[in-house]
């Protein structure tokens, strides 16, 4: 794992602070889902990882019918649809409290789900959807659980069918979530020895979060694991890592971008290094529900005025190493990508100050005290400020951005001297991901107490991961990662996505969001520089999403 990755949740039901790729894919190493999001580099379903066979539509795109493959827990049990059952009840009683959870989603759009067999579900909805989006955004987070291991409520209690009541439910899930937050009994808790993945945990340090996974001897599924042990470790700094790698200490590790030009030593070291460009955008939030900050950036044209300050290329050369790519938009900009439109594989708002201050102007602000921009003409009319808005009312944001980067930090402060250049008073407040998270993490509901937000290396424009791409957990109802952004249009565009077979309903929401700015949109670096032993294969292609898939990996003799 690197700097700042440290795996500390383990149920495979994500709250919102561990709703993380690297959280995900070691519970999902552990605990497959019902469909495997990302096939090496292409991001479509792993049909082979996936526990369940291709979905059958009917029914006017009312009714889907899943078959399971007969896969078997650790304990011996085979994998059921009480499995899945046991999932969708803790689901149900418990939505709020589960990161994936998106209202309006799963499971809000259901009609009823029978399981007519231990092999077979049916899931009947509430209205027709697009069947690639259901199955692509929504069946990828579905995972099912050991109904015979887990369907307690306190570690002393029978198992039982707590599950099949919503009052059973919510005390089965309370009593799962206070287990998965007794990080101290990870390695011994029977709970988490009951797996379908190809690998269980044996080993976990509270103290640096060092994770040891050891080969599952019962697992019966694809790519059984040819290496014994793997052991995830998470370090102090990213010159800790480097150091761990020069020692020998590391079979895979990764270079931070400021460390770039050290890729040739590694080379010749006996490392391979391969830049890993997973399909994520990097945006920085924006404060929505802050009191103080709401009013400015909900301005439409503000936004767009701040987009006109991020000099994409600039950051990709000089502070990422040329190793980033831009984004414009909800959807990366990828070699070959079929969701991508030619009004976004353009840059609407390219950096220019000058655009970003003749827009600023237009709309009522003027120099005031120190050369910052006040609110000349407040209102709400033509040339006037905006909703909220009061007169001399100064252009000053609150820049919170996540410490430890030197890349990050580059590009924070060249925003800043660019937004300085036409008036625009960013007030940078550096702060460590536990803090962003803390603070940050609180909105929505809010109040957002800042008035951009941007962390390290990037945001998934997936979801945490969304196949289809959108980001309509991003920008949609009850949005996490989205700063508390709203909008009428927004969630009637992401519903014809979500009901509207075919990609023209996606690609009218997506040049939607890029035009609104939902979020500042900066270059996204590489997922990460690999730096691997010339000895370990197998870990290529890098997974489209950002899953290591360790089960593929084997050595070679040097």
């Amino acid at each position: 794992m690197s700097h700042g990755d440290q795996f500390n949740w383990i149920l495979p039901l994500p709250n919102e602070a561990s709703f993380e790729p690297y959280e995900q894919n070691t519970e999902y190493s552990m605990w497959r889902p019902l469909y495997f999001a990302g096939n090496g580099a292409s991001p479509t379903i792993d049909q082979p990882e996936s526990l369940a066979y291709p979905p059958a539509w009917s029914n006017g795109d009312r009714t889907v019918t899943i078959r399971l493959k007969p896969r078997h827990w650790s304990d011996g049990k085979p994998v059921t649809t009480r499995d899945v059952q046991f999932f969708f009840d803790l689901l149900e009683a418990n939505k709020s409290q589960i990161a994936t959870y998106i209202p309006g989603d799963l499971p809000d759009d259901v009609t009823s789900i029978s399981y007519p067999s231990a092999s077979t579900f049916v899931i009947r909805l509430k209205a027709a959807v697009n069947p690639t989006w259901f199955d692509d955004n929504e069946l990828t987070f579905v995972v099912p659980l050991p109904q015979q291991a887990w369907d307690r409520t306190s570690a002393t209690a029978p198992v039982g069918n707590y599950d099949l009541t919503p009052a059973g439910a919510k005390a089965v899930f309370h009593f799962l979530y206070g287990q998965s937050e007794k990080l101290s009994t990870y390695a011994t808790n029977p709970l988490w020895k009951v797996v379908d993945g190809p690998w269980v945990l044996t080993g976990y340090s509270p103290t640096t979060a060092t994770t040891t996974l050891t080969a599952n001897p019962a697992y019966d599924g694809p790519d059984r694991p040819r290496l014994h042990r793997v052991v995830l470790e998470s370090f102090p700094s990213e010159t800790a890592e480097v150091d761990a790698l020069r020692s020998g200490g590391l079979d895979y590790g990764y270079l931070p971008l400021s460390d770039a030009a050290l890729a040739a030593s590694f080379r010749a070291s006996g490392f391979t290094v391969a830049p890993w460009n997973a399909d994520y955008i990097q945006w920085a939030q924006l404060g929505y529900t802050s009191k103080t900050y709401g009013p400015l950036v909900r301005q439409v044209y503000l936004r767009q005025a701040l987009q006109h300050l991020v000099d994409q290329p600039l950051y990709i050369a000089k502070a990422q190493h040329g190793y980033g790519s831009v984004n414009y938009g909800p959807v990366p900009d990828t070699a070959g990508s079929p969701y991508l439109t030619s009004e976004e594989a353009t840059n609407p708002d390219p950096y220019s100050p000058g655009a970003a201050r003749a827009l600023l102007r237009a709309h009522g602000w003027r120099p005031g005290p120190g050369g910052v921009l006040t609110c000349a003409h407040p209102g709400t009319g033509a040339g006037q400020c905006g909703t909220g808005i009061a007169r001399g009312a100064p252009l000053r944001l609150l820049f919170m951005y996540q410490t430890g980067s030197p890349s990050l930090t580059a590009e924070v402060e060249a925003y800043q001297s660019a937004a300085a250049g036409i008036g625009v008073d960013l007030v940078l407040d550096p702060q460590s991901l536990t803090t962003m998270y803390s603070i940050g993490g609180v909105c929505p509901p809010g109040p957002c107490n800042w008035g951009i937000i941007l962390y390290a290396n990037y945001f998934w424009d997936y979801g945490d991961p969304e196949v289809l791409p959108g980001a309509g957990q991003a920008f949609g109802p009850g949005n996490y990662w989205g700063g508390g952004y709203s909008s009428a249009t927004a969630d009637r565009l992401i519903n014809g996505y979500h009901t509207e077979a075919g990609l023209a309903p996606l690609f009218a929401y997506e040049n939607y969001i890029s035009r609104q700015v939902a979020g500042l949109w900066f270059p996204s670096a590489p997922y990460q520089i690999s730096v691997v032993k010339d000895t370990l294969r197998g870990w290529q292609p890098q997974q489209v999403f950002g899953d290591p898939q360790p089960s593929r990996w084997y050595f070679v003799r040097g």
